[in-house]
């Protein structure tokens, strides 16, 4: 389990995030959601290591992430930042494999993470020259590749805004991608997403932060309601549902003049 118990995080007087607790486990695909400035990507920072926590700690399979290598956090999770690295003159598969570079060979780690990220076709290409979509496959299979090289029993995937400059049709092609990587290998994932119908499509569960506080977590169809979400974001919203193909969406209201 990935847990977060009561973090807060401050940095330079201002107050970030406010005593967030969530749970991840192995197989589910998490989602946070939240308006800008709400602290979902420092959240993520605490949950990945990346950042220690003003209050409260982070544990990950049974031991607190705090003081912890880079080395035996390389084994638990694998993180993808918003705007990743994409190195001059590297090819795709030089990208790939580098999301092991601490974790010894990788070859048989790479192979099926590009077969899970369908990178294969991208592997001797310029991954610089790649489009945002492919780019954006290559590196979740830059990370599926060093979570798939690690023996560790449990293991996690932090996604920081993957869809972001994405098209609506690969940004959920995306998210069914991950989810289904989830259930197929047992891995806990948790991404920071903005699209309110992408989370109801895909996420088992869901974190609504607001302000840099939680304002509901558990199961996706009791947190994203009309009222809560409309009290986060400050605007009216339409719920629509199709009883044909079992949906929900939400559609913004026109201001009110």
């Amino acid at each position: 389990m990935l847990e977060a118990r009561a973090v807060s995080l401050s940095r330079q007087g201002r107050l970030l995030v406010e005593s967030v607790s969530l749970r991840v486990a192995p197989g589910e695909l998490n989602i946070v959601l939240g308006p800008n400035g709400a602290g979902k990507s420092s959240l993520l920072g605490m949950l990945a290591g990346l950042h220690a926590p003003s209050a409260g700690e982070v544990w990950m399979a049974g031991r607190r992430l705090r003081g912890q290598s880079a080395a035996e956090l390389a084994r638990q999770r694998a993180v993808v930042e918003q705007n990743p690295l994409t190195p001059a003159g590297w090819s795709t598969l030089e990208l790939i494999q580098s999301g092991a570079y601490l974790l010894g060979d990788a070859t048989d780690a790479c192979r099926r993470a590009m077969e899970l990220s369908c990178t294969e076709e991208l592997a001797q290409r310029q991954a610089r020259t790649l489009s945002g979509g492919e780019q954006q496959r290559a590196h979740l299979a830059r990370a599926l590749c060093q979570l798939l090289a690690s023996a560790d029993a449990e293991r996690y995937l932090l996604l920081d805004e993957p869809t972001a400059a994405l098209d609506f049709a690969m940004a959920d092609a995306l998210l069914a991608q991950v989810a289904r990587i989830c259930r197929e290998l047992n891995i806990g994932a948790l991404a920071v997403v903005h699209d309110l119908n992408l989370a109801l499509r895909h996420a088992d569960n869901v974190l609504l932060l607001n302000e840099g506080r939680a304002a509901g977590f558990g199961p996706t169809a009791e947190i994203m309601r009309r009222e809560k979400l409309e009290a986060v974001y400050g605007v009216r919203l339409a719920e629509l549902s199709s009883r044909e193909h079992a949906l929900r969406a939400f559609v913004p209201l026109p201001h009110s003049h």
